[in-house]
């Protein structure tokens, strides 16, 4: 199968790079930047017709303007956006649109940015609050090189919503960075209930921001979410907040408790390099440090 490439003036080329079954879109309008994040050769399988994407990724790109296209985090965005789409351009450009604004007025740069030397220090001084317990963090990768990001609600520290949005957005770009260098655009999500309750989960305002930011800022980027661990109380959470789920996403949500679902996380992941929680075999593996985690590059997961 061909290779789809969308060049950053619109046009539009086919290659054919042995054992390449995947399109991406190439942006010559990208931002220059250092962060190590900003992979130019990252695929996924195509989910339509690689000259539909072909076409359909060129038309979305040329819907934007030279300001959002340097305002893209990576030239695959617009396929990202038709694909989740289902192939409706008209959508595609809208939500592309949206997702670079958001971008911009949330300051997702300078979140990711904040943890280097010359970052934002009260940005900086929240995260650190924020990641101190360790509820959110990226480590170890799947079989297939995807990172993993450990949801850990039970941890939480933090009532501000803004606040616990920004750190969910810092591990996610995190996430993403350690599997772009692996060559790869989705991550995957642990979430271990551990400890959870009612009382202290987080509000219905708080979970709606998450799925939004989750289903439309980052639109094909998750590959699948594991739930570990639920207790009998977490129905009724889950009721209220699986309406907000889009049924794409709902597809890659798994509950895994047991045999079985030791069996599903096995399939995906090497049991000797994933937590206890997450039916992981080391018993003396290393405890989460969140200063050790916060002061290593971005690219890198715990412990790496």
């Amino acid at each position: 199968m061909t290779l789809a490439v969308i060049s950053g003036n619109g046009a539009s080329e086919i290659k054919s790079p042995e054992n390449q079954n995947e399109a991406v879109v190439v942006s010559d309008a990208l931002p220059k930047t250092n962060i190590p994040s900003k992979t130019r050769s990252c695929y996924e399988k195509p989910l339509l017709d690689i000259d539909v994407e072909t076409k359909g990724s060129k038309e979305v790109l040329a819907a934007l303007t030279d300001e959002e296209k340097r305002h893209m985090p990576d030239e695959n965005m617009p396929l990202r956006h038709f694909r989740a789409e289902k192939g409706n351009v008209k959508d595609a450009i809208k939500k592309c649109k949206e997702a670079i604004a958001w971008r911009r007025e949330f300051g997702v740069e300078a979140i990711r940015d904040c943890l280097t030397e010359n970052g934002d220090k009260e940005l900086a001084s929240m995260l650190k609050f924020e990641n101190a317990t360790g509820k959110t963090y990226a480590r170890g990768y799947t079989r297939d090189g995807r990172a993993i990001l450990y949801l850990k609600p039970g941890l939480e520290n933090s009532k501000n919503e803004d606040d616990n949005m920004k750190h969910l957005v810092y591990n996610i770009e995190r996430a993403i960075a350690c599997t772009e260098k692996n060559g790869k655009e989705k991550y995957v999500i642990l979430i271990d209930y551990e400890g959870w309750s009612i009382s202290t989960a987080p509000s219905l305002s708080t979970s709606r921001m998450t799925l939004k930011i989750l289903q439309h800022h980052y639109p094909e980027r998750l590959f699948r979410s594991y739930i570990l661990n639920p207790p009998f109380v977490f129905r009724t959470f889950w009721s209220l907040v699986k309406p907000f789920i889009d049924p794409i996403t709902k597809e890659k949500i798994q509950f895994c408790t047991g045999k079985g679902g030791k069996s599903i996380i096995e399939k995906d992941m090497d049991l000797a390099k994933v937590e206890p929680c997450a039916f992981g075999t080391t018993s003396d593996m290393v405890p989460f440090d969140s200063k050790t985690y916060l002061e290593s590059p971005i690219n890198l997961t715990f412990d790496e």
